[in-house]
């Protein structure tokens, strides 16, 4: 069980990412994305882990000077990981729907 969880999980992210970002490369997208739609998936995982950088660094920074808050101190994080997958994946999302209407032909 302990060697089927990993290799199932690699497989699942391997596919995730030629969705996430529309590259034949990985797994390849279930739908042929044309070349506006992958500009607008690779600008959205870009922006999303930019955001998640920032959110580390500020963790980092408030970890090196010990600048917590006082009011946090009593709840725990059991999964830390998860919280930064849930930025990274919903921010994704979030920029793929800005990018989406940024670069969207407005012809009707």
């Amino acid at each position: 069980m302990k060697i089927l969880i990993p290799f199932v999980v690699g497989v699942a992210i391997y596919f995730m990412i030629g969705l996430f970002t529309g590259s034949e490369e990985y797994g390849g997208a279930p739908v042929k994305d044309d070349e506006r739609k992958q500009l607008i998936k690779q600008k959205a995982i870009v922006n999303s882990w930019v955001l998640l950088l920032i959110f580390l660094s500020i963790n980092f920074t408030f970890d090196f000077f010990n600048l917590h808050d006082s009011r946090l101190e009593g709840i725990p994080f059991v999964y830390p990981e998860l919280f930064y997958l849930i930025i990274a994946v919903v921010s994704y999302f979030v920029f793929y729907f800005i990018q989406n209407r940024r670069l969207s032909s407005h012809e009707k």
